[in-house]
């Protein structure tokens, strides 16, 4: 059916369904997807949107989304939602639909800013999040409603909404919306990968080379094993932010100790002047320790922004990609079958290219300069440990002249047993640094592969 033969109702005029306690099933495997103008109106869905949803596609097309929007559903969501899209950013969100019959599915939808409006991808969710989150959004609903009575007006009882669900999430341990957003995304995509790991259908299987391009096959092969990696890296990154703060404040608590001994040297007499050169010493020691700590930090921070930016790109671009290799199969299906949609089948397709085109290269960039950030994370915990062995030196010495001395000395010894108190400390936490850069030097070797692999398969697309 061509576009001009669509008579599309309004959302008002369509009855209503009534919410049922019943799923509205799919499978892990499946992807289905939708594009929308800038007003949220349906300009495309795929086959596995419109049977799960339970509506024909002329009932779809032309409709704006809220059409399968769930009661059950916190506006707060929608709102945080939207703010990410109007600002040209994507965003992913876990949100429960309804169907024409009533009956519910749940999604992890996933959605990006593109020409001419936005592109939006589902996934069905299980991990363990999921169900947390189904938790959190029931809260949040209560309050919501019940904001909504007390207050009398629903845009503020959103925005109460709003703040109490970040907290909700804040609580389960995620700073604010967009580290929920990349570890949801990981936890589902892992849970969908093992799922999928222990059987896959024929059909799914099938990528006939006249059918799909086979470096999109390559190119998702390559992204699957970048998702399964995602695990180790975020336990990279989670292992070195631990020692972050602990980081900076060794340097603060170093320079404040130094401080604290050429103020105790400047009361000694002359004769003692062998302390003040110690203390002198250990301030100079300070000021260099703490730039070699606070680059440590930056490195660290570098990294595991580095990581979360690694996690958002390569699950997203394994959704498109494979969404798009289905998106192929589903046009090879129904290619004697007449368009019901307001844009093209070519169009859609340039759409999902253009999705995931610009963010493999930020993949291939990005895991390129993985190798280098752990390079100089084991240079910085040899720098650190060069440093320490030098405020050791320094102890020592200390420990030496305040034996010889007379009660004078007693603020010189607290402030060397606090030194020493800290070296250990240090030590302990650059021992687990050094395990964890040491026992992952080998994935600088497997990232540099990677980015090759994908590097040349960037360069073979080509865009029917």
């Amino acid at each position: 059916m061509l576009t001009e033969e669509l008579t599309t109702e309004k959302i008002k005029d369509l009855k209503k369904p009534v919410p049922v306690n019943q799923e509205s099933p799919f499978t892990f495997e499946e992807l289905f997807f939708s594009v929308t103008d800038p007003k949220s109106n349906i300009t495309y869905a795929n086959e596995v949107f419109v049977r799960i949803s339970k509506y024909e596609k002329e009932e779809v097309i032309g409709q704006l989304h809220k059409l399968i929007r769930h009661p059950d559903m916190p506006r707060s969501v929608f709102n945080i939602f939207w703010d990410h899209l109007n600002a040209s950013k994507p965003v992913a969100a876990y949100v429960k639909n309804m169907a024409k019959d009533g009956s519910y599915y749940w999604v992890l939808a996933l959605a990006f800013p593109c020409k001419g409006g936005y592109l939006s991808i589902r996934l069905k969710p299980g991990s363990e999040l999921f169900n947390t989150v189904k938790e959190c959004y029931a809260k949040t609903l209560q309050f919501e409603k019940r904001k909504e009575q007390q207050l009398g007006d629903k845009k503020k009882a959103m925005e109460e909404s709003r703040a109490f669900l970040l907290n909700l999430l804040k609580k389960e341990g995620f700073a604010d919306y967009r580290e929920f957003m990349w570890n949801a995304l990981q936890k589902e995509m892992s849970y969908r990968e093992s799922i999928l790991s222990q059987g896959m259908s024929e059909e799914k299987k099938k990528t006939e080379k006249h059918i799909v391009p086979p470096v999109l096959v390559k190119v998702e092969t390559i992204l699957s094993e970048l998702v399964l990696g995602l695990e180790n890296l975020q336990n990279i990154h989670n292992a070195l932010i631990g020692h972050s703060d602990y980081i900076l404040k060794l340097a603060r608590s170093i320079l404040l100790l130094s401080l604290n001994a050429q103020i105790s040297s400047s009361k000694l007499d002359q004769d003692d002047m062998l302390l003040s050169v110690v203390a002198e010493k250990m301030g100079e020691q300070s000021v260099d320790g703490e730039k070699r700590l606070i680059n440590m930090k930056e490195n660290i921070h570098h990294l595991s922004d580095l990581i979360a930016e690694m996690n958002f790109e390569i699950i997203s671009s394994k959704i498109q990609v494979e969404m798009t290799i289905d998106f192929f199969k589903e046009l090879e299906k129904r290619k004697f079958e007449k368009e019901i949609s307001l844009i093209k089948s070519d169009e859609v397709i340039n759409l999902l290219y253009d999705a995931f085109m610009p963010r493999l290269d930020v993949i291939s960039k990005g895991i390129g300069k993985v190798p280098a950030y752990l390079r100089d994370l084991m240079n910085g915990v040899k720098d650190i440990e060069r440093f320490l062995l030098v405020l050791r030196f320094i102890h020592i010495t200390g420990k030496v002249e305040v034996a010889r001395m007379n009660d004078d000395a007693n603020s010189f010894s607290t402030t060397f047993q606090d030194l020493v108190n800290e070296i250990e400390t240090a030590d302990s936490h650059l021992r687990e640094l050094n395990e964890v850069v040491s026992d992952n030097k080998d994935s600088g070797l497997m990232y540099t592969a990677y980015q090759e692999r994908l590097t040349n398969l960037i360069a073979n697309i080509d865009r029917r």
